[in-house]
């Protein structure tokens, strides 16, 4: 097209064209007015379009180059006139460059960006303009390569130590297929950049900060953030009380308040006066207890004056120096007028540009975002250690020593689930062993732990076999109402937030150990030989499903340790095989309890990612032979006469002499009972470990009744002598009848 090509004519007339190299152009020796009407022609214009031409002269030719076209006259003026005035009245910089990056033009804006006058700039290159605005990388990536625009953002230091940021685009100019130059755009985009980097700022910290419900990870996410693109470094100081979840002071902050340095960020290398974790101090007078005092965050120039307030806190004015700190922001954290801490932020040789009142402005927000988070975690803290407490409170604060095992135990809380354990002593020297969960923590939990914990303690007490403990429970739950605020009704739970137990019962008479679960994993069982086996427990249902359960009997060698332990241990990637480590565990210290426990917390429960978890061991004991007496009688009323004889003789074998009238009175009145009430013949069974427990059973499955009989009445009070020369008594129920138990306590002499 005519309009993007230009012409010469040398001394002939003859019109020849740049990229011809002299050969006459086919427009040949035309006459000019001939020549100008065929360039018309060839732009396609009617007979009242205009012709824009720009004309110059060399040595050997006139030079005319196509400036443009246009329909009319006036439309031509006015487009001249716009192109002169646009370049010289625009907002925006502009320059025009050769094609050796001379500058050749620079309007008023270009050069009050670049602050020299047109003499400085025009007609040098503008590499050596750098200095006043970079723009020659730019410009010779669109003269050398491929693309003919481009654009980048600079940032140019102004005097007052600030700095202003310009969009530059740059255009290579062409002639055809020649680069005959090329011109630059100049837009001041400052407060734009501002706005978008002050955007960007806050929507990190809406995403990165208060990640977690945990106040020392939130000032960390804080100083994390805040030291990318705005400080040189970043600190963080909280009062104490507010890592254990304590009301937050209000303000003014007391000189003696402590705090605590939880977080300090210095991507540049810079040093703080505290490590993190240690106590923080702040003199008075200076910037941090003014912030403290008032509540008002302030740029502070540690530089102005040599800065008065340095000279009352020596070490933090020899570490601003060391840093080469120009400017700090300090902000108070604060939720509702209390005060949760203090952030500072500082400046130096990263970042030059000093704090503004922008700067401060954005601080705010971010602070009081990260406020609000800090005082969630606080809350969260302050409810959890109530609920841990309260847990603690509700488990046993020692485990009750008995004749059957020796035990240890280890308890820590869990984040999401509520686990507790026991140990309940039972009648005849027996020992009820149990480990359990409810869902979700806090105080809810809590208190379903202590619901569920006292509803087995109560089921204990009956001596049930474990099946019909659980059976009983699994009825109770859906009564008690366990989470239901956290879970809803029982009846719509998964089994995964439905409460869990195992119930154990171990006889060191006999050695014999009865388990069941619900939802729970079997028992591990240590051999004295260190050999680990897992009891093959059936494992019923989370209670509250309303199935019933099985019991799962076993008997243990002496010095056998059982290890109950809560299904948290064993909650890893499959990767990491944790049964296998649990039983290598279990197996380091074969008849020990304290040190099988001590094995599975370090080798299961180290590392950095604390967790909790319960574990219950148990070494288990016999009770010696000698330890043991049985007697059968007949149906004859004259045995029961034998029977005492025989308790004597036992007794005294025992050196329980003192004991002899009680237990003799015992013995008598309920083989007696047994005669006149029950069926089958009387067993007798004398137990000696911490008391004396005396047993005598029948085949008859009625419950004896405790009755007060009156003054003229011949009989009725059997039982009730027994009950009033006993500890406690009891029954328990088997399959062939039950056993009807008192236990006397040896520690006291015979008064009868």
């Amino acid at each position: 097209m005519a309009h993007e090509q230009s012409f010469a004519f040398d001394a002939e007339g003859t019109s020849v064209r740049p990229e011809s190299r002299g050969q006459p152009d086919d427009l040949g020796h035309e006459p000019t007015h001939r020549f100008f009407g065929e360039l018309l022609d060839r732009a396609g214009c009617d007979a009242s379009a205009v012709l824009q031409l720009d004309v110059w002269r060399d040595s050997s030719h006139t030079h005319v180059a196509v400036a443009g076209t246009a329909p009319t006259a006036a439309f031509a003026r006015v487009q001249a006139a716009y192109t002169r005035s646009a370049f010289e009245h625009a907002a925006a910089g502009m320059e025009l460059y050769d094609a050796e990056l001379r500058v050749l033009r620079s309007n008023a804006a270009a050069l009050r960006i670049r602050g020299r006058t047109a003499a400085q700039v025009l007609h040098r290159p503008v590499a050596d303009l750098d200095g006043s605005l970079p723009a020659s990388r730019l410009l010779r990536e669109v003269v050398q390569g491929p693309d003919q625009v481009a654009e980048r953002f600079v940032s140019v230091p102004t005097k007052g130590a600030g700095h202003r940021v310009y969009r530059v685009t740059a255009m290579c100019l062409r002639d055809g297929g020649t680069v005959v130059g090329a011109a630059t755009f100049i837009h001041d985009v400052t407060g734009e950049s501002r706005s978008h980097a002050a955007e960007r700022l806050l929507s990190a910290a809406h995403r990165r900060i208060g990640t977690t419900l945990s106040a020392a990870r939130t000032s960390q996410e804080l100083a994390s953030t805040l030291t990318e693109d705005f400080a040189d470094a970043v600190s963080v100081d909280l009062v104490d009380g507010i890592l254990h979840g304590t009301e937050p002071p209000g303000a003014p902050l007391d000189a003696s308040t402590p705090l605590r340095r939880t977080a300090f960020e210095s991507p540049g290398g810079l040093d703080g006066v505290y490590a993190v974790g240690e106590p923080s101090h702040f003199l008075f007078p200076t910037p941090y207890t003014q912030v403290l005092g008032d509540l008002t965050a302030r740029l502070v120039d540690p530089s102005a004056a040599l800065a008065d307030w340095l000279m009352h806190d020596a070490a933090r004015a020899g570490a601003l120096r060391a840093a080469r700190v120009h400017s700090m922001i300090v902000a108070p954290l604060v939720h509702q007028d209390r005060v949760l801490g203090l952030a500072c932020f500082y400046r130096g040789p990263r970042h030059p540009v000093p704090f503004d009142a922008q700067d401060l402005a954005l601080v705010e927000q971010v602070m009081a975002k990260a406020s609000a988070h800090i005082e969630n975690a606080r809350r969260f803290t302050r409810e959890h250690t109530t609920a841990v407490t309260l847990q603690r409170r509700l488990l046993p604060r020692s485990l009750p020593e008995v004749t059957a095992v020796t035990t240890a135990h280890f308890w820590r809380p869990e984040r999401r689930r509520t686990a507790w354990f026991d140990v309940l002593p039972l009648s005849s020297a027996r020992v009820a062993l149990v480990i359990g969960e409810v869902p979700e923590q806090g105080l809810d939990a809590s208190v379903d732990m202590g619901l569920l914990r006292t509803a087995v303690t109560t089921l204990a007490g009956l001596e049930l076999p474990p099946e019909e403990v659980l059976a009983h429970l699994d009825d109770v739950v859906p009564r008690l109402g366990l989470a239901d605020t956290a879970c809803g009704p029982v009846d719509t739970r998964t089994a995964d937030e439905r409460a869990r137990c195992q119930y154990c019962v171990y006889d060191p008479v006999t050695g014999d150990l009865a388990v069941a679960s619900a939802g729970w994993p079997g028992p591990l069982v240590t051999a004295p030989d260190g050999a680990v086996r897992e009891l093959p427990v059936p494992r019923g249902p989370a209670l509250g499903s309303g199935v019933g359960y099985e019991t799962a009997r076993t008997r243990l060698a002496p010095g056998s340790v059982l290890t109950l332990y809560s299904a948290s241990l064993l909650r890893e990637p499959p990767c990491d095989e944790p049964a296998a480590r649990l039983r290598h565990a279990v197996a380091a210290a074969p008849g020990d309890a304290q040190g099988t426990c001590d094995t599975v917390v370090y080798r299961m429960m180290g590392g950095p990612r604390e967790r909790g978890a319960a574990v219950l061991t148990a070494a288990t004991h016999r009770l010696a032979g000698d330890c043991v007496a049985t007697w059968t009688g007949s149906r004859d009323p004259a045995g029961v006469a034998a029977c005492r004889r025989w308790v004597r003789e036992r007794l005294a074998r025992w050196e329980l002499t003192d004991r002899a009238f009680a237990t003799e009175t015992i013995v008598s009145e309920l083989v007696t009972n047994v005669l006149r009430h029950a069926s089958g013949e009387p067993c007798v069974r004398l137990i000696k470990d911490g008391g004396l427990t005396v047993e005598v059973s029948d085949r008859s499955a009625t419950a004896p009744h405790l009755r007060h009989a009156r003054a003229q009445d011949e009989n009725g009070r059997g039982l009730l002598i027994a009950a009033a020369l006993a500890r406690r008594w009891g029954t328990r129920y088997s399959d062939d009848g039950k056993t009807i138990w008192v236990e006397q306590d040896m520690t006291d002499a015979d008064v009868i």
